[in-house]
């Protein structure tokens, strides 16, 4: 009879929870369905634990039962169950802290722990395991916070280092710098070869993460549990450890010519592992922390990491010869590159150049859509196909095989075809690039930014001896590693030459209208074969094309190939440049099924590193008409990095792609993108756990932005599961003896539309701070938590209105639409403009303010919405009143008894049949007013 139930779980089984250092006691919630053809029954509920793990006892475990009370406060529904006919029961119990305040020494507890459940109490109890097979789950009492909670060293370190203890700019974190005691082997003669040497052993751990080179270009998470052990080399390393302890350490590269990265012993030893391309003496250096918080501790080992790369003598170098009349100002957008124009007639010289519009433009890419054998009708055909579905791109990315190569498509083999000439191959684009570019922009007038691939070194087998290129600029055979795709001597441009072949490259990408480029392969760097070969071309080409693409493209690049760390650190690092576009994993491949969770999974955790890059995030393009096609584009909805399409002519999702973007007032499809970085909120979920995968960004000021969150089934079956509000970046939970300190919110389900009550964060956390998912096969939903703002209405001191922006109704990020918002209370004025729908004056009312990136339907959550009427409001956009049809109250989709809903404006609608003009502004501001 235990079939017919369904368990949902917090903390969830399989998975480790960290709770934070207090004397509070734990929540565990369980919420049991139970299908109607089941007689409704007093099921009964317990966790069984192993106390002597909880306890602290150096005895044998011994495993009890905490049995769960049933409880009216439930956690919130955010799937749409209005068809679902079945029970539902919420068990809640507390398990108090083991920590007293008699303890003089506090340790860290790990307790394993499952969940039995019975019908009643003369049955058998049932398991969990037994029923659904989930493993034990565990979670982490951290320790009340000990001064002295660390010695010397973060962990168990052999002899042979040197660790100092650094001033860390991360607050509550401690920072160590780490250095072997002797230098690397250097040979004599011949190529500098990998060293090792044994760092020492994180003890206590319970699981780890790592940021592995699953090959040269690409990283990839990598966990585990006790037994620390990679199968690849890793740059970024997390360990949890039993007392909720985390340590970070991370490999220097980009400074002093030296590759370092991390290898395991059988034993679970961290390896250190380095080549020396010098010739001189270096060492062997990492950086490591320690911090109750991941973020924290990861972020300590991030700003020495940048401070470090920006002070040695190989960045100061290639910085010395970027641009001179090319700098970023320091603003809060981080997108607008300043050129200090050579001749300008401006009094200061500074001419601004938005990049903006090049991260959020929609954007479509010929790849997948059109394949390798590239030619400019197929690319019209392609952009026909977009247009005739009403699909307005404004980025055009013509992929790889527009160049002008030797050899043959479809019969040579890419690796050994080479780069020939500027110009495009006269067999696709017989009219060279300039007139395809100038075809296409007269085609397609809403296309604002045209990019075209490269390869770094010219093309995947570098260049033709035979083509002008050769004639023209000074080259040199350089051999490439064997057992890689590039294996063999190639012929490439020779460092002395780089800049200037840059330089006269991009100049003729600017003559023929290309605004962009795609630099891929960018990995070949990695693969030079010969010690002076990598000295000599490594820092060089990165600097030439830094150089070039700052000059001639206004930073308008996207780096691909690249998660190498000689360029992530020496390039990436530093923020004195406006951010380019980083491709943050493998491909997207459309035809490989067991590809699709794993990619978003991957971005998702590669993103820990990628957001302390001067970087946004590329995920990779995708098609919006495929069975995984919603699953992708929620995912880059979040990443808060840039959104291509890959569509093949005639198969799109119009719908779909209406959810990741919205046009601006100039009538440009831009996407939503959050000001943050997408990345996971899971940090040591495994992926073969099949857990949900959750992926969080936060929107806008730290005072009035919103939290999002990404669930996303990387299972092969459906999942139900409980999270907590607190999962949501920025939303943080208020303690017992100060309720106050927490804001409340709202939650909005994007998939089902459904919207909680305001929910106050507790430490703890009790059953009404959860929200209860479920996902099928392939399933996903984007969650907003939105802040709650409370007005004492001064014409009604004893009532108060509760209010929230939602932002773009319909839209995956809807709320990352919301530029400003800000509230005050007016009285009427005379005028039109003031007027209700009804005619009458409105007295006193509360004015909301909200500036807009994108036209589309607003939606304003209303804690009183049921009791209003549209003629208590008026709606105003740029001085004008908007029609009446244009404003509706929802009141769907609010829990029972709730007197709330929404107030939904049509800005698209408002802004056509009024003929409003965007002027000088990408942006539109609401101002509401409400009786």
């Amino acid at each position: 009879m235990a079939l017919f139930a369904h368990i949902a779980v917090f903390p969830p089984l399989g998975q480790v929870t960290v709770a934070s250092p207090s004397r509070d006691p734990f929540n565990f919630t369980v919420v049991l369905e139970s299908d109607k053809s089941l007689p409704e029954v007093p099921w009964e509920v317990s966790i069984w634990y192993d106390h002597g793990a909880y306890s602290g006892a150096k005895a044998a475990s011994s495993w009890q039962a905490l049995d769960l009370d049933l409880v009216h406060h439930t956690p919130a529904v955010l799937y749409d169950d209005s068809q679902k006919s079945g029970y539902r029961y919420t068990f809640s119990g507390n398990l108090q802290s083991p920590y007293t305040v008699e303890d003089k020494i506090y340790k860290g507890r790990r307790i394993p722990f499952t969940i039995r459940y019975r019908i009643n109490s003369h049955s058998e109890w049932s398991w969990v395991f037994h029923n659904y097979g989930l493993q034990d789950g565990e979670f982490i009492l951290q320790p009340p916070v000990d001064p002295n909670f660390l010695g010397a060293t973060p962990f168990d370190i052999d002899e042979g280092w040197i660790a100092r203890k650094t001033p860390s700019e991360a607050p509550d974190a401690r920072l160590y710098s780490i250095e072997s005691a002797h230098p690397i082997y250097v040979p004599e003669n011949g190529n500098a070869g990998f060293e090792r040497q044994v760092l020492g052993r994180v003890t206590q751990t319970c699981r780890y993460m790592a940021l592995v080179r699953i090959w040269e270009p690409w990283l990839a998470p990598r966990h585990g549990g006790s037994h620390f052990r990679l199968e690849e080399p890793a740059i970024l390393m997390s360990f949890l450890r039993s007392d909720g302890l985390h340590v970070v350490l991370f490999a220097i590269n980009g400074i002093d010519e030296v590759l370092t990265q991390f290898r395991s012993t059988e034993n679970g030893d961290i390896v250190v592992e380095a080549r020396n391309d010098s010739g001189k003496d270096r060492k062997f250096r990492i950086l490591a922390a320690t911090s109750w918080n991941f973020e924290i501790a990861n972020c300590a080992v991030m700003y020495e990491a940048r401070k470090l790369v920006r002070e040695s003598s190989a960045y100061q170098q290639a910085a010395a010869k970027f641009p001179q009349h090319v700098k970023t100002e320091s603003v809060e957008s981080d997108t607008v590159l300043v050129s200090q124009a050579r001749g300008t007639q401006s009094p200061d010289g500074v001419q601004p150049q938005w990049l903006e519009s090049w991260y959020d433009n929609l954007a479509y890419c010929t790849w997948n859509s059109l394949g390798q054998d590239l030619n400019a009708e197929k690319i019209m055909n392609g952009l026909d196909s977009l247009a005739n579905n009403n699909i307005n791109i404004a980025t055009l990315i013509i992929d790889d095989n527009w160049q002008s190569l030797d050899g043959k498509q479809g019969e040579t083999s890419q690796f050994n075809r080479g780069w020939k000439a500027f110009e495009a191959n006269p067999l696709g684009f017989p009219e060279g690039l300039k007139t395809a570019v100038a075809k296409i922009r007269k085609a397609h007038p809403k296309i604002h930014d045209i990019a075209v691939w490269h390869a770094l070194m010219g093309y995947w087998g570098g260049i033709s001896p035979d083509g002008q290129l050769a004639k023209d600029y000074k080259t040199q055979w350089t051999h490439f590693r064997d057992g890689t795709p590039m294996a063999g001597k190639k012929l490439v441009i020779h460092p002395d030459d780089i800049h200037r072949l840059y330089d006269d490259f991009y100049r003729f990408l600017s003559d023929a209208g290309v605004t962009g480029v795609k630099t891929d392969v960018q990995f070949a760097l990695d693969l030079l074969a010969d010690t002076p070969d990598r000295q000599a071309f490594t820092n060089t080409y990165q600097s030439a094309w830094t150089q070039a693409h700052l000059r001639h493209l206004s930073g308008k690049a996207i780096s691909c190939m690249s998660m190498i760390p000689q360029i992530l650190c020496h390039s990436f690092l530093p923020t004195n440049f406006s951010r380019i576009l980083l491709r943050n994993s493998d491909d997207f491949f459309p035809e490989v099924p067991t590809s699709h969770a794993w990619h978003v999974f991957a971005n998702a955790h590669n993103a820990l590193f990628v957001q302390h890059l001067n970087a946004l995030p590329d995920w990779d393009m995708f098609q919006s008409s495929h069975p995984y096609s919603g699953f992708h584009a929620a995912a880059r909805s979040l990443s808060g990095g840039p959104i291509y399409i890959t569509d093949t002519p005639g198969e799109h999702d119009v719908e779909l792609i209406h959810q990741m973007t919205a046009l601006n007032p100039r009538g440009q499809t831009v996407i939503l993108r959050p000001s943050g970085i997408g990345k996971t909120m899971g940090v040591y979920d495994k992926y073969d756990e099949k857990a949900v995968l959750k992926i969080g960004v936060y929107h806008g000021k730290s005072d009035v932005g919103s939290g999002m969150l990404g669930v996303f089934n990387i299972a092969e079956s459906e999942s139900r599961f409980i999270l907590p509000i607190t999962k949501f970046p920025g939303v943080n939970a208020s303690t017992t003896d100060k309720p106050e300190s927490a804001k409340r919110w709202i939650v909005r389900s994007h998939i089902s539309k459904r919207i909680t009550q305001p929910i106050q964060p507790t430490d703890p956390i009790r059953p009404d701070n959860l929200l209860q998912g479920r996902l099928p096969i392939r399933g996903y939903d984007v969650w907003s938590a939105l802040p709650v703002d409370t007005f004492r209405l001064p014409w009604s001191p004893e009532s108060t209105l509760d209010l929230s922006v939602i932002g773009l109704l319909g839209k995956f990020t809807g709320a990352a639409a919301i530029v400003d918002l800000y509230f005050n209370f007016n009285d009427v004025q005379e005028g039109t403009a003031t007027a209700s729908f009804s005619g009458s004056p409105l007295g006193h009312r509360l004015k909301i303010h909200i500036q807009l990136k994108a036209l589309g339907v607003l939606g304003i959550w209303l804690s009183d919405a049921q009791s209003r009427s549209i003629d208590d409001m008026m709606v105003i956009i740029q001085s004008r009143a908007v029609p009446k049809h244009v404003v509706s109250l929802n009141l769907d989709n609010v829990p029972d008894g709730s007197s709330a809903g929404v107030l939904e404006i049509d800005v698209a609608t408002a802004w056509k049949e009024n003929e409003l003009e965007h002027g000088w502004s990408n942006e539109v501001g609401v101002d509401v007013f409400l009786r």
